[in-house]
């Protein structure tokens, strides 16, 4: 069932930029719920050709020492902490890049230029989860 408060929150802070490290576990909840939900999200996907795609992100934050995981697989998104085995992505940043990469206020292109991504995997990979997080986050502004 889709969290009402958890989507306003999180909608509230796409659409101000105030989100602030730490919240990328809760877009990625609403990421998944809304991904297992919303039929209109799907059809999104399948638009966009995205539904063949099969992402697996392994994100190490380095100021935190701590590791995600985010899957996406036949428009379905799952995440969770600690490590993965054969990522298609590995990257590393600290932890207000990548919650502003998330957030959709940095661009991961500009975010690896600056150096402030690292990543292990084809840049394809790269784009593909700014890809799929620019149409979920914009897929959740307008529900």
């Amino acid at each position: 069932m889709l969290n009402s408060e958890l989507l306003n929150e999180v909608k509230l802070k796409l659409s101000d930029g105030s989100a602030i490290p730490g919240d990328c576990l809760k877009l990625f909840e609403i990421y998944k719920q809304i991904s297992s939900e919303h039929a209109g999200l799907r059809e999104e996907f399948e638009d966009m050709a995205m539904l063949d795609m099969d992402f697996l992100g392994q994100i190490i934050i380095s100021d935190e020492n701590k590791k995600y995981w985010l899957k996406f697989k036949e428009g379905k998104v799952d995440y969770g902490e600690g490590d993965v085995t054969n990522p298609s992505l590995a990257f590393t940043t600290n932890m207000a890049t990548f919650t502003g990469i998330l957030f959709g206020t940095i661009e991961i292109s500009g975010a690896h230029e600056a150096g402030d991504v690292s990543f292990d995997g084809g840049s394809e990979a790269l784009m593909d989860l700014q890809a799929i997080t620019s149409v979920l986050n914009d897929f959740l502004q307008n529900i």
